[in-house]
């Protein structure tokens, strides 16, 4: 049997074709893999850089933290200082006509060197003077953060407010040795 050049011509075009197809059945995932990995580095590099603006930026945000807590209050080591907190807190709220009816302070917390009070209280006021006390506990610095505001309608007619806010109450304690003196033996 003579094969022609017409039909070896099929043959290796038909050869060809299935190669082309196989090559591409099998290529087609590999693809996909490449462009997941291909978004994957991408995503990644993005990541990376923001890592660096945010390492280059350690020197600001070390700094911006020292400056907050110098604005802490120093309290002696041993000292129970939530009546001093409350009694901020009450002297606040009394100024700005803001009624506290139940405080409820939680345990010291140790955060590093820095101590945390969180304070649950009810309150009853009027809209203007939540605003001003709410003003008042921002300026203060970073000592009272107001966590959680509810506020729902109270009696006692319309614009009379009622309430639960969680008051963070943040500051440093003195090192043990500050205040003592170091007396050498001979």
């Amino acid at each position: 049997m003579k094969v022609s050049n017409r039909e070896i011509y099929l043959g290796w075009a038909t050869l060809v074709a299935v190669l082309l197809a196989g090559t591409y059945w099998l290529g087609e995932a590999k693809l996909k893999e490449w462009d997941e990995f291909s978004t994957a580095r991408q995503a990644l590099n993005v990541r990376l850089q923001e890592a660096e603006v945010w390492a280059n930026r350690q020197g600001v945000v070390d700094k911006s933290l020292d400056a907050i807590r110098q604005q802490l209050p120093r309290y002696p080591v041993g000292q129970d200082v939530t009546a001093e907190l409350l009694k901020t807190l009450e002297r606040t709220a009394q100024s700005h006509n803001l009624t506290l009816l139940r405080r409820e302070p939680d345990k010291e917390k140790s955060v590093g060197d820095l101590y945390e009070v969180a304070i649950n209280c009810s309150w009853e006021g009027e809209l203007d003077a939540l605003v001003h006390f709410l003003y008042a506990l921002q300026v203060q610095g970073a000592m009272l953060d107001i966590r959680q505001l509810t506020i729902t309608p109270g009696q006692g007619g319309p614009g009379r407010l009622k309430g639960n806010f969680t008051v963070d109450c943040a500051y440093s304690r003195e090192s043990a040795g500050a205040n003592t003196l170091k007396v050498e033996s001979p």
